[in-house]
């Protein structure tokens, strides 16, 4: 396995995760970046290193000084990296609400891309009831009409579960960058797509 160690150190920090960012989404974001760059061809062990600490450094999980941590993180692991290149990469491969989207590097694309796959299909419809459920927010309000987010903040905002699938997860089959992730993107948001027909038709 490459990098063991800090494989088990990341293991350790996200086995115990209930939003659906555990350490299994980790290992299905590497194993789909590595899908991925079987046509892209970079370098394999930047590619696993980016997937394996994609998520570190979310806002959602992380409020210190990133440059310390990260610094510490590729000491105590003795990591051969262009620091500044994959701190970049790491810092800006979340979704935001779709606000903030920065150039990445072809490896951070493949990962980004890789990490937004996980957010589609039955997997990404799983997981973004696992979040709403833990953050406290309602499944669904048939009172409440949806309305798109105006800025970064309302991304985090109170709002019901089934908001999200609008929000993010059926944006993100044309924010694809690489092939390989398009053409899987195609038939997880087909799924996405009936699944809301179906979640409709029984709520209605």
């Amino acid at each position: 396995m490459m990098f063991e160690d800090l494989t088990l150190f990341i293991k350790t920090k996200f086995e115990n995760d209930t939003t659906g960012h555990d350490f299994n989404h980790v290992l299905r974001v590497i194993k789909n970046a590595q899908i991925i760059n079987e046509q892209e061809q970079q370098d394999p062990q930047e590619v696993y290193l980016c997937a394996l600490l994609h998520d570190v450094y979310d806002e959602k999980f992380f409020d210190g000084d990133i440059q310390q941590d990260f610094n510490h993180l590729v000491n105590k692991f003795s990591l051969d990296i262009n620091v500044e290149k994959m701190l970049h990469d790491l810092k800006n491969i979340g979704f935001k609400g779709g606000f903030e989207q920065p150039t990445l590097s072809r490896v951070g694309l493949i990962v980004q891309d890789a990490d937004r796959l996980d957010a589609m299909g039955a997997i990404g419809i799983a997981r973004t009831f696992a979040y709403g459920g833990h953050k406290g927010h309602v499944l669904y309000d048939p009172l409440l009409e949806y309305t798109p987010l105006e800025k970064k903040s309302d991304y985090r905002q109170m709002r019901p579960t089934l908001f999200h699938f609008y929000d993010k997860l059926l944006k993100l089959k044309d924010l694809m960058v690489t092939p390989k992730a398009q053409e899987i993107a195609e038939q997880r948001h087909q799924f996405m797509i009936d699944f809301l027909k179906q979640f409709y038709e029984d709520i209605s």
